[in-house]
């Protein structure tokens, strides 16, 4: 792949604050938005340099897909037929394989507000069926809002569960995420088998280790994912905030669920839990799980679907 292919661009508002995007894997290269003193830093993970992004092993602010998260086995059945995946986790498939969202050059055009990345995922690409054509969206508002704008039609009926991967550092990356203060809107949650594939339970989060419904500090380590309490078509997932710096972010989707990572697995250039990832998506492996809720597109049907990440001060 040539780096003259590679695009970034700039979304900057009244206010001076901006985020910056790639049309490589339609990823998210940063969000620089003010402190409690009013000064601006960026307070996503990135690289230093725009190549480093294609040998990145842990999906940095990109989008994900086709398919968010886990499948068990690497293997699914839709209407009577069994689906091969790619085995990129151990047994499993994660993320979408080995040529996911992630990994791929998007089509770009600009408005007066928004870059719109636009990818055809072919039949067959990672195991999936159907010709997909994907549309990610990215505006920021005067507010500091980040809003990601997800449209998808396929010519098969095909799952569809997509995510973006930033990693939120609210110090700018010179502290860990320990001191960073998580809230959940949320009741239930996925019990996972020491794969992180769901086991098939939904469990309260009532007495778990993981009730983060009132602000709890960043430990032990997370990767869970977390049921929406909300009948609203956009819902409050989440909440993150950091008393030093004074930043908050709200997290918004029209996905019933997030899934929460802290970064325990990362390395070099980073460290682990130098970011938290927040990963608004339908249930994992809900293809291998009927009674989760699941995403599927049918023939020549567009579907839609949005991420609000909302950054404030405290």
């Amino acid at each position: 792949m040539e780096m003259v292919d590679i695009q970034t661009f700039r979304l900057e508002n009244t206010t001076g604050a901006y985020a910056e995007v790639t049309n490589y894997g339609a990823t998210l290269l940063s969000v620089v938005v003010p402190d409690k003193s009013g000064r601006l830093e960026n307070v996503v993970l990135r690289y230093k340099r725009i190549e480093d992004y294609l040998s990145d092993p842990f999906y940095t602010g990109s989008t994900v897909g086709r398919i968010a998260n886990r499948i068990a086995r690497a293997q699914f059945e839709l209407n009577g037929k069994t689906y091969q995946l790619d085995k990129n986790d151990g047994k499993n498939t994660n993320h979408g394989g080995f040529t996911g969202f992630n990994s791929r050059l998007f089509d770009y055009q600009t408005n007066d507000h928004q870059v719109i990345f636009k990818y055809r995922s072919a039949n067959g690409e990672g195991g999936f069926p159907g010709n997909l054509l994907l549309s990610v969206g990215y505006s920021f508002s005067d507010d500091n809002e980040l809003r990601i704008e997800y449209k998808a039609v396929s010519d098969m009926e095909t799952p569809f569960n997509p995510t973006n991967h930033a990693y939120f550092n609210f110090t700018g990356g010179r502290e860990n995420i320990l001191n960073h203060e998580l809230k959940i809107h949320a009741d239930r949650y996925l019990e996972t088998d020491n794969e992180y594939i769901p086991t098939g339970k939904i469990l309260p989060l009532s007495g778990s280790t993981f009730d983060f419904r009132d602000y709890r500090k960043l430990f032990p380590a997370i990767n869970t994912y977390f049921i929406s309490n909300s009948e609203t078509t956009i819902k409050h997932l989440a909440s993150v905030r950091e008393f030093s710096s004074g930043r908050k972010l709200d997290v918004y989707s029209s996905m019933p669920g997030i899934q929460v990572y802290t970064g325990d697995f990362l390395a070099d250039p980073y460290r682990p839990l130098a970011g938290i990832a927040l990963e608004a998506q339908f249930f994992p492996d809900f293809l291998n799980q009927k009674h989760f809720s699941a995403c599927m597109l049918y023939p020549d049907a567009e579907i839609n679907h949005c991420i609000r990440f909302r950054f404030g001060i405290l």
